[in-house]
Order: structure tokens, then sequence, then C-alpha cells
């Protein structure tokens, strides 16, 4: 009886014991060494594409379609009609309003790999976008847009802009 017990205290303080260093551990590393690099303002960032080209951005969400759904492949996940958003088949969308727009901008382009510490890349293989930041012109057409897949922390730019880093804290 006395052995078990002992067992039992020991057992018990060490899962205690793991489980405080595992959140000091998550704690520590929660922004996943993404940080702010830099610290461009949002006038200068609209002076290259696609901001220089976008009146409107809109965060959307959607039902993933496979992209290989009869055998046919398509570019992208994100519902669309030519060169213009397919209202009909979003689950929802958002306008952003100006300070929405230059935090957005600054998260986007600011904030990177800490250079000082080792990457840390969080991710799976599953691949099934189901939201969109997307950049439209003066006639709602489509200029760019980041695809992202929130359940694997993976990202496709449709015209490859530069963004900076997909680090897992800006995805976050």
């Amino acid at each position: 009886m006395f052995m078990k017990s002992i067992i039992l205290f020991v057992i018990t303080s060490v899962n205690i014991l793991f489980a405080q260093k595992t959140n000091d551990t998550v704690a520590k590393d929660s922004d996943y060494n993404c940080k702010k690099t830099q610290n461009i303002s949002f006038n200068k960032l609209a002076q290259n594409f696609p901001l220089n080209n976008t009146s409107k951005i809109q965060i959307v969400a959607f039902e993933y379609k496979d992209r290989f759904e009869n055998k046919e492949y398509a570019i992208d996940s994100l519902p669309r009609i030519g060169n213009k958003i397919d209202y009909k088949n979003l689950k929802e969308f958002r306008s952003l309003e100006m300070p929405k727009i230059t935090e957005l901008c600054d998260i986007l382009y600011n904030f990177n790999f800490n250079p000082k510490k080792e990457k840390t890349i969080l991710g799976a293989s599953c691949y099934m976008p189901r939201n969109a930041i997307v950049f439209l012109d003066n006639q709602d057409n489509i200029i760019e847009f980041i695809e992202i897949c929130f359940e694997c922390w993976n990202y496709d730019v449709f015209k490859e802009s530069n963004f900076g880093d997909f680090c897992t804290g800006k995805i976050e």
C-alpha cells in the first residue's frame, strides 16, 4: 500500500512537472519566431503592387473545392467568374476599412521570421483553403489574392506578390 502511494505520487509529480514545462515552452514560442522586422509605412507600401492598384480589400470565406475535380486543373480555390469574385458561392465576406487595411498591410509586409532565431514552421499537407484576402481594383476585378488554409497553416499567393515571410505567427 505504501509503495503504491509512492509510485502514484512520483507519477503525478512527473506529469505536473512536464505539463508546466510544455506550457512554458508554448508561451515562449507562441510567436513561432515571427516578429516585426521592419517598419515600412503604409504610404510607402501603397506605392507598390498590389496596393498601388487596389481600391478595395476583402476578407472572404468559401467552401473548398478540390483543385482536380473533373480532372481539370484549377489554379486556385477562390470562387470566381472570370476575374471577379463569385459572391453567390462565398460563405461570408467583409470589406476592410482603412484602419484595418493599414493593420493588415503592417502584418503582411513588416512581420517576418526573427533573424536571430531558428525558423519555426508549423504545417501539414492537407491544403484545403477556405479563406482568402482579396485585392480588388476600382471595377472589382481581382488583381491579387492570398488563399489561406488555417488548418494546415499554409497559403498560396495568386500572382506571387512579395508579402515577406509567411511565418506561422503572421498567419495567426
